[in-house]
């Protein structure tokens, strides 16, 4: 079996998964990147390197991960080693907007979505944009960061105003049609080796907590696509129990939508990845956000019961790619 290597920028989301691989008898090889050189011109070991890099990196301190591990990737593809979430899919895990274009061309619907670059043309955007309550949102954020819902021109301009908010990392600002949910839960269906593995359904009455793992605290309390914030809920906590919050389901497992969703992950070769949508009123399902580095809540399996665990069925994938 060839060696296994994890490339990431956050020790914390590691610990379950070497506890699987430790249950496994395997040790995986990670290679931590923030900052560091690229031995471009020479070649490197032939192992299955897996990417976790994620959007939400420079939360962490580490700005320039995601273009240190894209240089690396394009290293490990040029001399055709195995990578599992190649480089087409980290410029995916940055890039809302171009999950949208992607989510498109597989036929699934997403929220109406104009891009906009500079501030000063947010207002003239939104007046354009003309669909009340509205997001707005940066186009590479991650962990839900930056996300606010307005009700009106009037409350958003107030927010333009003001000399403090943090520009996205890109420079490009997303405004997005406001989705009245059907029933206040989004849901997030996991895919691992481009097979579904299961659905979280995720309450967001006290806010959204984007990230499943149970060692996230994320001080988020907008969703782009959930239940309107309470105000009176302080950001990163929730009133409700946690065995409300993340509950495994099965009403998506024989919906049409897993299938769609499969095969957009083998038309953009992503491997692993957990991907969020949210049903309307209507029952319209609007898939919202691809996460490429994706984890999972081992409580809410354990309450489930469930017979494969993410990071156990993650492990095992990643073992048979190597065996091959």
């Amino acid at each position: 079996m060839r060696e296994i290597v994890i490339i990431h920028e956050n020790e914390e989301w590691l610990v379950p998964l070497r506890a699987e691989f430790a249950k496994r008898g395997v040790t995986a090889r990670e290679m931590f990147l923030d900052t560091g050189i690229v031995p471009f011109t020479e070649e490197p070991e032939d192992a299955v390197y897996y990417n976790r890099m994620s959007a939400s990196s420079h939360t962490r301190g580490h700005r320039f991960a995601p273009e240190l591990t894209r240089a690396v990737l394009t290293w490990l593809e040029g001399y055709q080693r195995t990578v599992v979430n190649n480089t087409g899919v980290l410029a995916l895990e940055v890039c809302k907007i171009s999950q949208y274009a992607a989510l498109q061309r597989a036929g699934l619907q997403v929220p109406k979505t104009h891009a906009v670059v500079g501030m000063q043309h947010v207002l003239a955007a939104a007046e354009q944009f003309n669909q009340w309550p509205l997001i707005l949102k940066p186009n590479r954020g991650g962990k839900g960061l930056g996300v606010q819902r307005f009700n009106s021109l009037a409350e958003l301009q107030t927010y333009v105003e003001r000399t403090d908010h943090e520009e996205p990392l890109d420079g490009i600002w997303l405004l997005q049609e406001y989705i009245q949910p059907k029933e206040p839960f989004i849901t997030r269906a996991e895919f691992i080796g481009r097979k579904f593995l299961y659905t979280v359904q995720v309450n967001t009455e006290d806010g959204f907590e984007l990230c499943p793992a149970d060692n996230c605290s994320i001080e988020d309390k907008f969703c782009p696509t959930g239940a309107e914030p309470n105000p009176s809920v302080s950001a990163g906590t929730s009133s409700a129990p946690e065995a409300q919050k993340f509950a495994i389901t099965e009403r998506f497992n024989n919906h049409n939508i897993i299938s769609q969703l499969e095969g957009f992950l083998s038309e953009n070769a992503i491997d692993v990845a957990g991907i969020e949508f949210i049903e309307n009123a209507e029952g319209e399902l609007f898939v919202y956000d691809v996460n490429t580095n994706t984890n999972y809540n081992q409580s809410a399996e354990q309450r489930a019961g469930v017979e494969r665990t993410g990071m156990g069925a993650l492990a095992d994938y990643l073992i048979r790619v190597a065996s091959n």
